[in-house]
Formats: structure tokens, sequence, C-alpha cells
């Protein structure tokens, strides 16, 4: 029996791959979207049961609307959202020689492309519903020469709050921030990066890096009814390592 109809953007590849894997085994269906059409293709091929697929650039704003009317003929409505479709590489050249082509594309996948999604698709939620915005923990930390990536994910939690105002009560927004997770089986057709070794997974207060089941697990709770108090937060899934002090030779201060 099916437990629902939900859409995940960037399905095809990394943590939204892992996620679309995750509901289809918990008889879900899943409609993905993918800007990469290699991974695509890949994806098509395994011919998973509750799975359809569909192009597009979630930054586009007429692709957008022309979905909303194709999820609507072909698909119904939905019980859930996850905008999880992002350029994921966080570093750019130094800030002093930052192009603002990088700048803007970033903001447009990250931060316009769930909002397009929210705009024209939260009118095909069943009452009920939720969606979710997966964000990332460099939203509140960061490294030199990663303006456009913060920006963007940071912008995406405060616009999870803002969205759980404009659409509540019927429908409830909340955002995931993971920290590292392990997604080297989930890269078709690119070298996968390395897996995760010993000092990776110690830094962890619980001792290991994440897992794409950590973050699918978490957000299948809160797309359910269970979930049902809950609307506007951001959960943090990073192992606890943002609470553990990164100072170098740090004093004991009391």
């Amino acid at each position: 029996m099916s437990q629902g109809k939900i859409l995940i953007t960037g399905a095809a590849r990394g943590l939204g791959l892992g996620m679309t894997r995750y509901f289809l085994q918990h008889n879900y269906q899943v409609l993905g979207l993918d800007i990469d059409k290699y991974a695509l293709t890949e994806l098509e091929e395994s011919r998973l049961p509750g799975l359809q697929l569909v192009h597009l650039d979630v930054a586009d704003e007429q692709a957008v609307q022309t979905l909303s009317r194709l999820v609507e003929r072909q698909f119904g409505r939905l019980t859930g959202i996850i905008n999880n479709a992002a350029v994921s590489h966080p570093f750019h050249e130094p800030l002093r020689h930052l192009n603002l082509a990088h700048w803007h594309h970033t903001l447009a996948a990250n931060l316009t492309g769930p909002l397009l999604i929210s705009k024209y698709l939260a009118d095909l939620l069943m009452p009920g519903s939720a969606i979710i915005n997966i964000t990332s923990t460099w939203a509140h930390q960061s490294e030199p020469h990663c303006e456009a990536y913060v920006a963007a994910k940071g912008g995406l939690v405060a616009l999870t709050h803002a969205l759980a105002n404009s659409l509540g009560p019927d429908i409830r927004v909340n955002a995931i921030s993971p920290g590292r997770v392990d997604i080297t089986d989930y890269q078709p057709g690119k070298s996968a990066p390395p897996p995760p070794g010993p000092a990776d997974h110690r830094q962890h207060p619980v001792g290991r890096v994440g897992e794409v089941e950590d973050i699918a697990t978490l957000a299948r709770f809160l797309l359910s009814a269970k979930a049902g108090f809950i609307t506007g937060q951001e959960f943090i899934l990073d192992g606890g390592i943002s609470k553990r002090m990164s100072y170098v030779n740090n004093p004991a201060a009391g």
C-alpha cells in the first residue's frame, strides 16, 4: 500500500538519490526532478517501481510552472515535497575575485529553486502535508571563500520559517541541515568522493559521519502526521560536531 506521493528535487545524485531510494523502499510513490540528464537516464534504467522522473531546472520559473500542471494531470495530489536540489560545492575563488555569475547561479539553484517549487506546487499538497528544505550546517559555520553557498543555505533556513507562516495551517515547512554525510554510493557517472576515513569518523561525538538513511529517516518523520505540531523549525543532523570546540590549543577555561 502506498504511503503517499512525494516530490524530491535533485533526486538523481547524492543525498537526493539516496532519499529517493529510501522512500521507494518504504512504499512511497516518488516524482524525482533533476537537471542532470545523465544521472536521470541511469536512474530511469533502474526501472524502480513507483518512480517517475522529470528533467528540470528548479530555478527556471516557467519550467516549474509547467511542471505544476503536469503533476496535477498525471500525478495527482502530493503528500510531501523535499527541496534538495542544489549547487553542492561550497567553495569559490577568493572573495576579491568572486564571479557574480557564480553567486547568482548558486543562489538561483539553492534558494530561488525551493521558493519556486513551493510557490507553484504547494496548492497540490493535501492538507496536513509538509515541505522539507534540505539546508546545511554551512548556514551556521564557514570556511574561507564560501560566501555564495553559505548565503544561499542561510537564506533557505530563513525561507523555511517564512513559508511555514505563509502556508500554515494546512502545510507545514521544516528544514534539515546535514553535516558530513557519506554519499560515495550515490554518485552515478562521476568519480565518487573518497569514503570517510577513521579520522573523519572520530571527530564526531557519535563516532561516525552521517549516512543517507539518517537524513531520510528524519525526513520521513517530518512528512508524517506524527510531526503535526512541528513547523518552521531547523533540524541539525551533524553527529554533534558543531557542538565540539575547535580551537587549537584551547585552554580549559572555566
